[in-house]
């Protein structure tokens, strides 16, 4: 059974192993076992299993682990992790996930990574941006916050054109590739509510 969200508005949330985020040309739905050859293709990629769990080297056995970590996730409120599948082709081309560890402050966390044959094509700042847009209005998230290495500009680049403000460089912030690094924190605010007529 999974672990309702509701941000800190106190109300029911939605039920965070079942629920897709739909944008203009993707959709952000929960990962499947139909999947396992597109998580083959990420497990090839060496900076994807550098700064993630995707198994490498690629097995079924990995995979099917893989697919059941992100249910769990889910399934206990830590994360949304979902698939990026092309609407018309339903083609997954990469991954994005929300983590909740700070949600009861306002705050939602951001990570993502694209296949490579599917980079340069905008999935990573639409799916970015859809999924930020989605936890302000059903998770009451303030805050969302994406954590960037300061050689990655291509990941900058995704950032601003989801909205982010790049705020600075935080330093030995978290471990990637078994190494602790610096990172650039970029975030987006929620928008404030219209004033009320009176």
């Amino acid at each position: 059974m999974s672990t309702p969200a509701s941000g800190h508005t106190g109300t029911p949330g939605p039920d965070l192993t079942t629920v897709a985020v739909y944008t203009e040309r993707f959709v952000l739905r929960p990962w499947r076992a139909d999947d396992l050859g597109e998580l083959a293709e990420a497990a090839a990629d060496r900076y994807i299993t550098s700064i993630t769990s995707v198994p490498a080297p690629f097995s079924t056995e990995g995979g099917h682990a893989f697919l059941r970590r992100m249910t769990e996730l889910a399934a206990g409120g830590v994360a949304v992790p979902r698939a990026i599948a092309d609407r018309a082709t339903g083609v997954v081309v990469g991954h994005v996930s929300l983590r909740l560890r700070d949600l009861d402050l306002g705050r939602i966390g951001l990570g993502y990574w694209i296949l490579p044959a599917a980079r340069g094509r905008g999935a990573a700042a639409e799916a970015v941006s859809g999924f930020t847009g989605w936890a302000f209005d059903r998770l009451g998230a303030e805050r969302a916050e994406l954590c960037v290495e300061p050689w990655n500009e291509p990941s900058k680049r995704v950032a601003l054109r989801a909205g982010f403000v790049r705020e600075g460089l935080l330093r030995s912030f978290q471990v990637m590739g078994g190494q602790r690094c610096d990172v650039e924190m970029f975030a987006r605010i929620r928008p404030p509510a219209p004033p009320r007529s009176r």
